[in-house]
């Protein structure tokens, strides 16, 4: 089968890069892809040395009835493309998992100057009495909690 479309490279390219791919339908995004290539092929020590990213992140929680949804926007301030990153929900005071818990999106990059907002849905009954608030994690993350 051929491929639909071969893609070019241009020369200088850092050991690691990334790639995102956007299908839009007019202007509106119906799928997006992220991608690291490496120059050499199956090689991608360099991510190794990426260094840490702080991820601003704000949370906004609303009880609705039995559930609870979460609002996080996401922000990358920095220089630096943050791999992974994923949002966890914990009870408030034990820092314990609230398990299952329905979010918007997973491991997303950002890259540098991006933003993201996820939505996160969990039932009252999970969260055991406790308010639930979001832990940041991801790759080269420096862990936030907020």
């Amino acid at each position: 089968m051929a491929a639909p479309f071969k893609m070019g490279y241009p020369a200088g390219l850092t050991p690691v890069h990334f790639i995102r791919l956007e299908l839009r339908q007019g202007g509106k995004l119906v799928s997006d892809n992220f991608y690291w290539r490496g120059v050499e092929e199956e090689n991608y020590r360099a991510l190794r040395t990426l260094p840490k990213v702080a991820i601003d992140a704000s949370t906004t929680a609303e009880r609705r009835g039995d559930r609870w949804f979460l609002t996080t926007t996401l922000s990358n301030a920095s220089q630096t493309p943050a791999l992974m990153v994923r949002l966890k929900a914990v009870r408030e005071k034990t820092g314990d998992r609230i398990l299952p818990a329905i979010y918007s999106d997973g491991y997303v990059p950002l890259m540098p100057g991006e933003k993201r907002v996820i939505t996160t849905e969990l039932r009252d009954a999970d969260t055991r009495g406790e308010k639930p608030r979001i832990v940041v994690e991801g790759f080269n993350v420096a862990r936030a909690e907020n």
